[in-house]
């Protein structure tokens, strides 16, 4: 998934992944290698340098989907698919009026999550990604899929979402846009709105970022907002709509997938269990 704004996820977005150049026998080897390639190949002069921190690396993206329509294999292979049913599965509610996915690259995964959406805007900076998404998206009328560099797009949908989903793209970006990222989720979540996270962990070539360094700030920034209320205003303050609740934390071998939720009631307390 490569990354761009509008809107959401996917679960959809962007790339990730470092060639192994010593033993490729192994299954996460052979991921790192198809992973990264393609870029790899048409770039080579510049494998061992750092993309900058400021500016969307059109380049890197262009060469990833250079006849390519599935760069990252999502269509094809078993660990993908694992990962987006985990994505979906964890969601802490069956439908969402109005949802953002920030980095749809080719569209599986946003094909996935307009199931579950009454509207949708799919974002991606790859203007090739961003044509397959529209093609695979073409009945489904509502969603839309714009060509967009997060977070410049951001600053352009301002509306009330109660569902983003950043799946596989903050690591190409710097710390300063991360953080603007972080802000525009907190002025525009929704109250009891959903914010998903996955993330490949390994480093990838050419980016400072990996997805341990992504999920760390994102547990920073989510997780601290529950404490941040000053005890002697907290008469004054409507918790539920000051607070972000950790709902799931899955540690996998290979990706890290968080949700907060922007309440302070469990699943189970939403659905009056407990």
């Amino acid at each position: 998934m490569s990354y761009n704004l509008n809107t959401m996820p996917t679960m959809n977005n962007a790339s990730k992944l470092r060639i192994a150049k010593t033993d490729l026998r192994t299954s996460k080897a052979d991921l790192h290698l198809s992973k990264n390639q393609t870029a790899h190949d048409s770039s080579t002069d510049k494998s061992s340098d750092t993309h900058s921190a400021n500016t969307y690396s059109e380049s890197y993206f262009d060469a990833l989907y250079n006849d390519n329509s599935d760069p990252w294999q999502y269509q094809t292979r078993w660990y993908e698919k694992r990962k987006r049913d985990m994505c979906l599965a964890v969601l802490p509610q069956a439908k969402y009026a109005n949802a953002i996915e920030l980095g749809c690259g080719n569209g599986v995964f946003s094909e996935l999550l307009a199931r579950r959406c009454q509207a949708m805007l799919s974002i991606d900076g790859n203007h090739q990604a961003v044509q397959l998404a529209k093609r695979r998206l073409a009945e489904s009328t509502h969603v839309k899929v714009i060509q967009g560099v997060i977070p410049d797009v951001l600053t352009t949908n301002k509306s009330s979402f109660d569902l983003v989903i950043i799946s596989e793209i903050l690591y190409y970006l710097s710390t300063n846009d991360i953080d603007t990222v972080i802000a525009w989720i907190k002025q525009n979540l929704a109250v009891g709105g959903t914010l998903l996270c996955c993330h490949w962990r390994y480093a990838i070539d050419g980016f400072a970022m990996t997805g341990e360094t992504v999920h760390q700030r994102l547990h920073q920034a989510f997780n601290k907002v529950n404490n941040d209320a000053n005890p002697e205003q907290e008469q004054h303050i409507n918790t539920r709509h000051s607070t972000f609740t950790h709902q799931s934390k899955i540690i996998d071998s290979d990706f890290l997938l968080d949700v907060w939720q922007h309440t302070s009631e469990s699943v189970a307390m939403q659905e009056n269990l407990v």
